[in-house]
């Protein structure tokens, strides 16, 4: 196929799989009749929105003031801490927050006692002189036992996952991409990229397509841009910066659609959902690499392409 401009054109798929792992959590949740909430758990905030999707399970639950909602992560004066990292932290910290919302609710009617108080969970606190309620629960993956928690709480790993007692979990994706190759410089180009994912059910999509987009852009830049140089008299790094190490920018990506199956899945927690972090990008440079084969014949096994594999 050809573009208005001459370029050849090609399309290719490639499928991703991604194990979900799950790490013990131990949370505190806490409603003050000032109309202060706070929820302190294990795991991180470094940008993917884990936040985020804590604030949905809470709000969605429970009738309190979004506006004054604090999540506090990574604090080992409020919880103890586990790393964020192997896709496992909505995975663990979700179902955690659901089950704070769940044992709350539950708090709250037991202290009303059949009393008919309206409002918020603020007003109701307020209306019967009581300053704060605090639950604080804590949440073990398929199959584990008292053990995850106290080498949680020494700073271990307490990780369990892919392959639980009775079932296997597993994040799934499949990217569909555009490529363009001019074909006198070899230059490529993507246009267009189709990404949809099966991780459970989608708690916070705004999250969860920004993670597959940042997936898709990254193995963009596994797949044409980024590689390691090493000085083979010496060993250094003769590319050790950003101006000499290419990654993406702006220029180089096109439009990237991401959808979702969307299906929750109960047998692997309460909420359903799974992880999503890695799984955007497994596949993605194949999907790349096999639409550069439809576009110009040349099966390619080496990243980064460069366009002197294209010549």
């Amino acid at each position: 196929m050809r573009a208005a401009d001459g370029s050849l054109v090609g399309w290719g798929v490639a499928s991703g799989i991604y194990p979900a792992l799950v790490t013990a959590t131990v949370a505190t949740l806490r409603i003050s009749a000032d109309g202060t909430t706070r929820f302190a758990t294990t795991h991180h905030e470094f940008g993917q929105g884990i936040k985020t999707a804590i604030g949905a399970v809470l709000l969605d639950g429970l009738e309190i003031d979004a506006a004054k909602l604090d999540i506090v992560l990574g604090d080992t004066t409020v919880a103890p801490q586990q790393i964020t990292a192997g896709s496992w932290g909505t995975f663990s910290v979700v179902p955690t927050a659901a089950l704070a919302v769940e044992r709350m609710r539950a708090a709250i009617s037991e202290l009303l006692a059949g009393r008919q108080v309206s409002g918020t969970i603020h007003q109701q606190l307020a209306a019967i002189r009581r300053p704060f309620l605090t639950v604080d629960v804590s949440l073990l993956g398929p199959g584990q036992d008292a053990a995850a928690l106290e080498r949680l709480r020494r700073g271990q790993y307490a990780i369990a996952g892919p392959t639980f007692p009775e079932f296997t979990a597993m994040s799934y994706i499949a990217h569909f991409v555009e490529v363009q190759v001019e074909p006198t410089t070899r230059r490529i180009r993507m246009p267009r990229v189709v990404s949809v994912a099966d991780c459970g059910r989608v708690v916070s999509p705004r999250t969860a397509v920004s993670q597959v987009r940042g997936g898709v852009v990254w193995a963009f830049g596994a797949a044409l841009r980024e590689a390691t140089e090493v000085d083979p008299r010496f060993g250094g790094f003769l590319n050790n910066d950003l101006a000499d190490y290419v990654v993406p920018v702006n220029a180089d990506i096109g439009e990237i659609e991401v959808d979702f199956i969307d299906e929750p899945d109960p047998v692997a927690n309460s909420v359903g959902v799974k992880g999503l972090g890695e799984v955007a990008m497994v596949g993605a440079s194949a999907a790349i690499v096999n639409a550069i084969f439809h576009a110009t014949g040349k099966r390619l096994r080496e990243l980064p392409v460069r366009i002197e594999h294209l010549l």
